[in-house]
């Protein structure tokens, strides 16, 4: 008898995450289906003081990212449970293999997404949402195993990896500071200073035409140059 009691409850705790799971998701979807959805979140900025450091690092790193292309963005940011990703077309390879021009595959952000709990925010390496149609330099690390979808995922080149004791063991000394998304098309950035000193979340309204997030213009300028560098090293 104590064993059926158990086992009840055990059902019953199942069915309960499942449905509470459910709703969860459905609420995000629903949610994300409005029009303009963003511009109820915060969007976080990059600081005057760490941009130096961001643009080093890239500069120094983003060359030998595993994979570097040219893609055209197919679809709208896809959020769910723990995901946010947005559905690509490779147009040009410049490095990596595994992929060739026409194929499909999701871009996965692994430093950030959509947060839903208050304050709701957007948070994808300091750079915008991807707009469909225009085309995008990216840098890639590997391919994400997911069980989730038939077309392939890959994440941002966003782990630093180095040989330190030189014995051909790689070990992770790091991360990227922004993500490697650069748009082929011009895009006017604004500055906007945070009203709180506490974090760098400014309204999404305000700056939802931008395709990179600074507090300062000196931030802004610092990564335009990095944008106009890659651009050139990898044209259209």
């Amino acid at each position: 008898m104590k064993t059926k009691w158990v086992l009840l409850s055990l059902v019953t705790f199942i069915v309960a995450a499942v449905v509470c799971g459910g709703v969860t998701r459905s609420a995000i979807t629903d949610y994300t289906s409005e029009d303009n959805w963003q511009e109820h979140f915060l969007v976080p900025e990059m600081s005057e003081a760490r941009m130096p450091k961001a643009c080093e690092l890239a500069r120094k790193y983003l060359p030998s990212a595993p994979y570097i292309l040219r893609v055209e963005v197919l679809g709208d940011l896809e959020t769910g449970f723990y995901i946010s990703q947005q559905r690509v077309k490779v147009v040009h390879v410049y490095a990596g293999e595994g992929l060739e021009v026409g194929d499909e595959f999701y871009l996965y952000g692994q430093g950030g997404g959509v947060s839903f709990t208050e304050p709701k925010s957007i948070q994808w390496g300091y750079v915008n949402i991807m707009d469909v149609g225009r085309e995008y330099l990216v840098f890639l690390e590997a391919e994400v195993d997911t069980l989730d979808s038939s077309t392939p995922v890959y994440q941002y080149y966003r782990n630093i990896w180095e040989d330190t004791d030189k014995d051909g063991e790689l070990e992770r000394v790091g991360s990227m500071l922004i993500e490697p998304i650069f748009c082929y098309d011009h895009k006017d950035n604004v500055a906007v200073e945070p009203e709180s000193k506490q974090h760098t979340g400014v309204p999404y309204s305000q700056v939802k035409n931008n395709e990179f997030f600074g507090t300062t213009q000196e931030t802004i300028d610092l990564w335009e140059e990095l944008k106009a560098e890659m651009l050139q090293k990898y044209p259209r």
